[in-house]
């Protein structure tokens, strides 16, 4: 399997060496660019898995570099860590970046974040949308989940939640229906379920498990996230209602709060998957919000 690719844009030779020699260690095959109208052409040809940018260089700035990429189809999936010395470009960038470090950047804290990507090596290999739902798939999830953790370790006072959703008796229906008739099902029941939410919203779809995820970056209170899975719960229930099949089929919906204290992803996984197990016996009402404390009560 070929090591993933991290393209470094920078054109202080120090911090270069350091930045690699981080992603060396974490199993990444680095490329430097110290120009950036040089790094805009390499991306033109090029899909690295994650890319480190300043945004003070020559050539082109790293502002115009992020604004491009975001624009094209083809590298608008790429995790950008935006790395600058200027604190007040962090509330005022026009795009915004997966994750923004602050120079001196605490070595510690990137040599944590590349090693939290290990776990989600090969998301960006193959295509980042279910081929059946439209919905990013969960291995590009877990990239975004990474991204989302290491932003609120930054500022621990700062929450973020994911919503998911699970639809009872799913093994039964795939008995009785016919694949392309299942693939219809959970089509239609994905547009149900992002039909409340965001467009720009992380939206995806565990294949294995069967169950609906997305992040809700903001989370100002925890009334907040319970409103927007309710009004998903409304949309998927509808649906439901006339395609139920005779089987009483109902979706489970569920918002976990994650804050700085959770050490990676897997462990918010973890806590998703108990969740879930509580709201299919019912133990909870439809939809709640779980946080870590409660979790572990239990």
């Amino acid at each position: 399997m070929s090591k993933p690719t991290a393209l470094i844009v920078e054109d202080d030779r120090d911090i270069v060496a350091l930045f690699r020699h981080v992603l060396d260690v974490a199993g990444y095959q680095t490329e430097i660019m110290l120009n950036g109208k040089e790094a805009m052409s390499r991306l033109e040809g090029f899909q690295p898995n994650i890319v480190l940018l300043d945004l003070q260089l020559p050539g082109m700035s790293g502002i115009e570099i992020l604004s491009r990429m975001r624009a094209d189809d083809r590298l608008k999936n790429v995790p950008v860590v935006v790395i600058t010395a200027y604190a007040p470009y962090a509330d005022s960038l026009p795009v915004e970046p997966d994750l923004l470090l602050l120079k001196p950047v605490d070595i510690h804290q990137l040599s944590s974040l590349v090693q939290r990507l290990q776990a989600t090596q090969g998301g960006l290999s193959e295509s980042v949308h279910d081929k059946v739902t439209g919905l990013y798939t969960f291995p590009f999830f877990k990239i975004r989940l990474t991204f989302a953790l290491e932003r609120i370790k930054q500022a621990e006072f700062r929450q973020f939640g994911v919503l998911f959703a699970d639809v009872s008796k799913i093994n039964e229906l795939k008995l009785k229906m016919p694949p392309e008739e299942v693939n219809s099902f959970f089509r239609k029941l994905a547009d149900h379920f992002k039909a409340t939410l965001r467009p720009t919203d992380t939206m995806a779809w565990s294949l294995d498990n069967e169950f609906f995820l997305t992040l809700i970056e903001e989370i100002p209170s925890p009334e907040v996230p319970l409103r927007i899975a309710g009004r998903v719960r409304d949309s998927m229930r509808k649906f439901l209602e006339t395609n139920d099949y005779g089987m009483n089929l109902r979706t489970n919906l569920g918002v976990l709060l994650c804050d700085f204290e959770y050490e990676d992803i897997n462990q918010i996984l973890r806590d998703i998957d108990i969740a879930r197990s509580y709201l299919r016996e019912g133990l909870y009402t439809n939809p709640s919000v779980f946080d870590r404390g409660m979790l572990q009560k239990k």
